[in-house]
């Protein structure tokens, strides 16, 4: 587990409210749409797929904020004619772990992480991220997710 900062990162994203009992409407489908409206809009990509999660705190039925993100190269015209928008994430502070395999070991690495925030005393902002770093859906044992719990310095 490491105490890192991401910096600035400016991308194409969705927005919406829902809870984590309504995630898989969401898998694969609005990232292969951002993906498409990038190249759409010859927009170069810069990096993986985050999901950044404002609110959640682990009950399946508790709304919050859920934003899907694309990075991008800075793009200069308007955003004109798309589904999407376009911002930059803030500075994001966070203790930071990966997950080597299936999404299933997702609620194992954010335990750690939490009990690692615990430990350290630091205090969490109630912003997560999850970067997924390769996503292999024939072979889940393949993925790769780096989960950032954000926190307060």
């Amino acid at each position: 587990m490491q105490t890192k900062t991401i910096p600035p990162i400016h991308v194409l994203y969705f927005e919406t409210e829902t809870s984590l009992n309504e995630l898989m409407g969401y898998v694969r489908l609005v990232a292969h749409r951002l993906y498409r409206e990038a190249i759409r809009k010859e927009m170069e990509i810069t990096g993986p797929i985050y999901w950044i999660y404002n609110g959640a705190d682990g009950n399946p039925e508790t709304r919050f904020n859920l934003t899907i993100a694309l990075p991008v190269s800075v793009y200069d015209a308007p955003l004109t004619d798309s589904e999407f928008n376009l911002k930059y994430l803030e500075p994001f502070n966070c203790l930071a772990g990966h997950l080597y395999g299936s999404w299933e070991g997702l609620g194992k690495i954010y335990s750690e992480l939490i009990s690692d925030v615990l430990a350290k005393n630091l205090i969490m902002s109630g912003e997560n991220r999850e970067m997924y770093l390769n996503m292999d859906f024939q072979n889940p044992e393949n993925n790769i997710t780096e989960v950032q719990i954000g926190i307060t310095k």
